[in-house]
């Protein structure tokens, strides 16, 4: 019989065999704990590469070409009047001067229909001011004349004033002779009569002195009302005739400027215009250039005046990495000049960009026209890219609800 020690043995080898195998089983193989260092060294490298590693600060937007001076942008010419084209003087892509006629209008308006009418003001205008001056040399005349006429009672006023004292000092007398009896009752009362003549001559010489002023004062308030209506009649007379001239004058389409002639109206010769229908838009010869670019709110932030944008105008082929200023093969460059204070009114901020005549000139403007589509990267300060990233990631700007304006609707009309 098998001895039972043996059997003891056997199972305690057993039990060993399973406990090793459980305690191999549970150990981590070693790919895994490789592959475990290898993503632990990759985030260190990675936290190290943002903290350390250079990034250029760039905003990207894009916009259109444009010019900076306003004068050398596309000028859209308008009828200042209503009225019927006679003719066309000018074709689609001439080359105009500034001052070159470009259409004839003939004015509808009932008021202007005369072909006599500007000789006809004139000589209003000729009239109404020979009127007014007749009407101020008159009123001047008889304000002299007045003047004249208080001279007149002053002095006869002074005189009388004289005669009294003269009468005065004759009665006296008179009454001390007669007391000495070398004199006659009759004389006293001729000296009595005389004195009593010239006190009455002294009133009336005062009445007519104050009459005088008066009318003095009220041909000079005459005078001056007369010469207010005058200005008046006449500056009336020049405004109409100024008014009628540069009416008839505006049926005469000008160019603005010195430019090429661009998407005439389609109205032909015999056809009715409109008050402020565009006729045409002339284009100004001029190398003025510029960019307009649009950037959201968290970009225009940063935005510096003054700053290097490089640029990449549609047409010219172009490569650009972001970040790497250094990188980038046809590109233009241009500073900022002008970053606008308030949105267009959809959150967007608009960057005028001029060339920047130290670096690569810009194509000529008879290449690169008006209106050309523009992409730009504004190159900003460096930083680390770990700072951009954040900046890129959690830079975003609230929603707002935006309530919708209600349509306006027109009288009559349903909702």
């Amino acid at each position: 019989m098998p001895d039972r020690n043996s059997f003891d043995d056997v199972d305690q080898a057993e039990h060993t065999n399973r406990c090793s195998s459980s305690l191999a089983s549970t150990k981590t193989k070693r790919v895994f704990r490789l592959l475990g260092w290898t993503v632990g060294f990759i985030m260190i490298l990675i936290v190290f590469g943002l903290w350390f590693i250079p990034w250029r600060q760039t905003v990207s937007a894009s916009g259109t070409v444009t010019s900076f001076h306003p004068s050398a942008r596309a000028q859209s010419i308008e009828s200042m009047v209503s009225g019927k084209i006679v003719r066309w003087l000018v074709v689609e892509g001439q080359m105009v001067e500034a001052g070159d006629t470009l259409c004839l209008l003939t004015d509808i308006n009932i008021g202007f229909l005369d072909t006599n009418l500007l000789t006809k003001l004139e000589d209003l205008r000729e009239r109404t001011f020979q009127a007014q001056e007749n009407s101020i040399t008159i009123s001047i005349q008889r304000r002299r004349q007045a003047e004249q006429r208080y001279e007149q009672a002053r002095a006869r006023m002074e005189n009388a004033a004289v005669e009294i004292s003269t009468a005065r000092v004759r009665m006296s007398r008179a009454e001390l002779l007669f007391l000495e009896s070398l004199v006659s009752q009759r004389e006293v009362e001729s000296a009595q009569l005389n004195l009593q003549k010239s006190r009455a001559d002294s009133v009336t010489a005062m009445a007519a002195f104050n009459a005088s002023a008066r009318d003095v004062e009220a041909l000079r308030a005459e005078e001056e009302r007369v010469v207010n209506m005058a200005f008046v009649a006449m500056q009336e007379a020049d405004v109409r005739l100024g008014n009628s001239k540069s009416r008839i004058n505006a049926s005469t389409i000008v160019a603005p400027s010195s430019g090429q002639v661009v998407r005439i109206a389609k109205v032909g010769s015999g056809q009715i215009v409109k008050e402020g229908e565009i006729l045409a838009t002339v284009v100004p010869s001029s190398n003025d250039q510029a960019v307009e670019l649009y950037v959201n709110g968290r970009d225009a932030a940063i935005v510096r005046k003054g700053g290097l944008v490089a640029i990449q105008f549609a047409g010219f082929p172009a490569f650009q990495i972001s970040g790497w200023n250094q990188v980038a093969v046809g590109i233009f460059h241009g500073r900022v000049k002008v970053i606008d204070a308030v949105d267009d009114g959809t959150g967007k901020y608009r960057v005028l960009v001029v060339p920047d005549l130290t670096m690569k000139t810009w194509p000529k403007s008879d290449i690169l026209r008006q209106g050309s589509s523009a992409s730009g990267w504004m190159i900003l300060e460096e930083v680390p890219l770990g700072a951009e990233l954040w900046r890129m990631f959690m830079g975003f700007p609230p929603q707002f609800p935006v309530n919708e304006l209600p349509m306006k609707t027109e009288p009559g009309e349903k909702k």
